[in-house]
């Protein structure tokens, strides 16, 4: 944040194609009511008569972000907030023993069942016991992958993958969004808070996610429908 020149008191916008794990990790770590998500393209912008700037940008500029080599021994002066709303293996496998909270998977669903090769080489393909399946493309306008359907269909959506609503849950509050690698989980777990079925403290990601989970032989998996 301190080579982009952003500060605490800035209102962060975010767009672009799977812009919403930028959007959720902003937000776990900024001041979340400063850190807006755009929903459509740059196309929709300029057809609407956004400007755009097309001035070339020197390599020492602000906006372009650049990790210094020695980036680790300086002293940060942004403060973030400490990110609460992600789970790791070892918490991921107690949710998954204990059923204490509703895992939703953001993969297709022949890589959630197995029938599809897995597009990371070394991965076994199926899915955690009792996680649901609802992949994340089903959730976004067909015809503008920048955008979220009607939040309406959103809802019912997920209401139909099996994620009951807020009023009707009772003690399953919680829900564990994952994917391949911890980036499209982001997607479900933007429009759960969106479309109303949860609030944002009740939404957490796996991050390790399936290159994670996948990945460890010791880890229980569940093959077919």
């Amino acid at each position: 944040m301190d080579l982009m020149n952003i500060t605490p008191s800035n209102t962060l916008y975010v767009y672009g194609n799977n812009s919403h794990r930028a959007y959720w990790t902003l937000q776990s770590g900024h001041d979340p009511n400063k850190v807006k998500l755009i929903q459509g393209s740059l196309d929709e912008w300029k057809l609407h008569g956004g400007k755009l700037d097309y001035t070339e940008l020197n390599q020492d500029d602000q906006r372009l972000f650049r990790l210094p080599s020695d980036w680790e021994e300086q002293s940060p002066n942004y403060k973030c907030f400490e990110v609460e709303n992600t789970v790791n293996m070892e918490e991921m496998l107690d949710i998954v023993t204990s059923k204490s909270a509703v895992v939703v998977d953001a993969r297709s669903d022949g890589r959630f069942v197995g029938r599809d090769p897995e597009p990371r080489p070394g991965l076994r393909g199926g899915h955690m016991p009792h996680a649901l399946n609802l992949p994340f493309v089903s959730l976004l306008d067909p015809d503008d992958a920048t955008k979220f359907k009607p939040l309406d269909e959103v809802k019912q959506l997920f209401i139909d993958a099996g994620v009951k609503p807020y009023e009707t849950c009772g003690e399953m509050r919680k829900v564990v969004c994952t994917c391949g690698s911890g980036v499209t989980a982001a997607a479900l777990a933007v429009s759960l808070e969106e479309c109303g079925l949860r609030k944002r403290d009740d939404v957490y990601i796996y991050d390790g996610s399936w290159i994670e989970w996948g990945g460890d032989d010791s880890t229980p998996i569940v093959k077919g429908e």
